[in-house]
């Protein structure tokens, strides 16, 4: 590889790297070691957040990844050359073509050739992205490119598909949390048989084996209804008996097959639960309280006052020094009234050039004013001081959560309603 390109391929992934820090720190990877491979391969995840997506598994690799990337981005001279330079490979989908009749042979045979040298390529098997934290039906391409790729070499490539499942708590908020897990890898040798008896049908039993594995390595809920109720069970877990984010994960798994069976054998007890979670829920809402006010009070308020008055400060300085790269991404994806798959990605990419630039211009005017030393110290407290301003006022948010709630006439209603549903859902769990 040309070592220029290489030393940029490093650079970028040390800036994602940062950002990802920055912008998902609560971030888990289930299977790390998976990561580990020096091999021909094909990874795949999930596709909720457009261009985040890749990246929060291709940062884990060692080796330099290549991506099957859409069409649509290399529109226009300039993305054409920086695309095709860094690392893509241009694959059509129905909206990049306007009617016209899909030609991706060219795409499939480049990347054939990729892999059949040892590259490693991505590759989001759903073919667009979708919020939501389900596995939507995959398309063949990679089952095909892989088993192509597997045929040129007489299937002594050693080829896999590494499945990456991402469970995004929020996936266009700061500071969300986030699950990686990855997969076992799927080896293409094992269809070598079926692929020489019939290769339409080798890519089909391909693609339907790596989506059951992807359901399996993500949070997978049938569709929005029952994502947002065992979100909301997922909230009072967290808040009454939190574990580890593995554990979690786990846990939440297991709830979701509970609640299908309990629906499937008691419709109408089921019923009356989801109709009990809305109600706590709106509850809720309409006196501008949250599940922690209710399940996990603050720290003594004469402490939290304390840390306030002291605190403030600090606050105050993380905010006026941060206020405007931080509100400049966050204006501008609201302005562009993108999908919300598209609000993470919008802010991170603006705020790759806002912060570095007001930095840089906050530095010059106290070098100006006072002198080096005063200006590094002052630029070193800047990230750390906006990151403690936005956890300040974070939770500051809760503790008027909480004064909302024991203000509240209706107080011990919710509290009431909490218990009868958090047996429930005990209930459920303790079937394990």
């Amino acid at each position: 590889m040309n070592p220029i390109l290489y030393l940029i391929y490093h650079f970028l992934k040390l800036v994602t790297r940062i950002c990802f820090w920055v912008y998902y720190p609560r971030t888990t990877v289930i299977n790390r070691q998976n990561f580990r491979f020096d091999r021909p391969t094909i990874l795949v995840s999930n596709h909720p957040n457009t261009l985040l997506d890749p990246l929060h598994a291709a940062v884990r690799v060692p080796m330099i990844v290549h991506f099957l990337a859409n069409a649509s981005l290399f529109n226009g001279a300039f993305a054409n050359w920086f695309f095709s330079t860094f690392f893509c490979i241009p694959v059509e989908r129905p909206q990049d073509v306007d009617g016209r009749a899909l030609n991706n042979q060219k795409a499939f045979r480049q990347a054939s050739i990729f892999l059949s040298k040892g590259g490693c390529l991505y590759i989001a098997p759903e073919g667009a992205s979708f919020k939501g934290r389900r596995v939507r039906p995959l398309k063949t391409g990679a089952a095909r490119i892989a088993l192509s790729a597997e045929n040129l070499n007489g299937f002594e490539l050693g080829l896999s598909i590494m499945p990456v499942g991402l469970t995004y708590e929020a996936s266009n908020c700061f500071h969300s949390r986030l699950t990686v897990n990855a997969g076992e890898p799927i080896w293409i040798k094992d269809y070598a048989a079926l692929y020489q008896k019939d290769s339409f049908q080798a890519a089909r039993q391909l693609t339907d084996d790596l989506e059951a594995r992807l359901r399996t390595l993500l949070i997978h809920t049938h569709d929005e209804a029952e994502d947002l109720f065992i979100n909301r069970l997922e909230i009072l877990l967290r808040n009454s008996k939190p574990v580890a984010e593995p554990v979690h994960f786990a846990r939440t798994q297991y709830l979701i097959g509970q609640a299908r069976a309990w629906k499937e054998q008691s419709p109408e007890a089921f019923e009356q639960l989801g109709q009990q979670v809305e109600a706590y829920f709106s509850s809720l809402k309409d006196q501008r309280t949250d599940d922690p006010a209710v399940a996990r009070p603050p720290r003594p308020l004469w402490l939290h006052f304390l840390g306030l008055v002291i605190l403030f400060p600090v606050f105050l300085h993380g905010l006026a020094h941060n206020f405007l790269p931080a509100f400049i991404p966050v204006r501008l994806a609201r302005r562009l009234k993108l999908d919300v798959e598209y609000n993470s990605t919008v802010k991170i990419l603006v705020g790759l050039i806002t912060f570095p630039l007001f930095y840089f211009l906050q530095y010059r005017l106290i070098y100006w004013l006072y002198d080096g030393q005063t200006a590094l110290i002052y630029l070193l407290t800047l990230l750390p001081a906006g990151l403690f301003a936005w956890a300040f006022f974070q939770h500051q948010k809760r503790v008027f959560r909480y004064l909302r709630f024991r203000r509240s006439a209706n107080r011990e209603k919710l509290r009431s309603l909490r218990r009868t549903i958090w047996e429930k859902t005990g209930n459920l769990l303790a079937k394990k």
